[in-house]
């Protein structure tokens, strides 16, 4: 099922001029429908081991492989941002799941 809503994909840019300390924000590159996935007691414990964790894996579907540049993620409804970590191509399902790692630190948005 698709129900988890709609994910937004961005790119970060340098938006300050020519010459300009460097600006850094995010640009939309795409959107895709999700589900949230449950992630089994192993993944989180290897994850753990890797000095790693993530908030959310989701499967973005009708997609393999992200638009160019893509490197963050929000959530509609959600105000967090999230670096992403592909998991792995699920090809049976033309769907890509994403591992989502919250910042804490949130960059501008551009508005487009």
């Amino acid at each position: 099922m698709r129900d988890g809503g709609i994910v937004r994909f961005y790119a970060l840019v340098n938006t300050a001029a020519p010459g300009a300390m460097p600006v850094k924000r995010l640009s939309e590159t795409g959107t895709a429908f999700f589900a949230y996935r449950t992630a089994g007691v192993n993944r989180r414990y290897q994850s753990k081991g890797a000095n790693a964790e993530f908030d959310f894996i989701v499967r973005c579907f009708h997609m393999t492989r992200l638009p160019e540049g893509t490197q963050y993620a929000m959530l509609d409804g959600d105000d967090k941002q999230y670096q992403i970590d592909i998991a792995e191509p699920i090809v049976d399902y033309d769907a890509l799941d994403l591992t989502l790692i919250r910042l804490g630190e949130l960059y501008e948005v551009n508005a487009e």
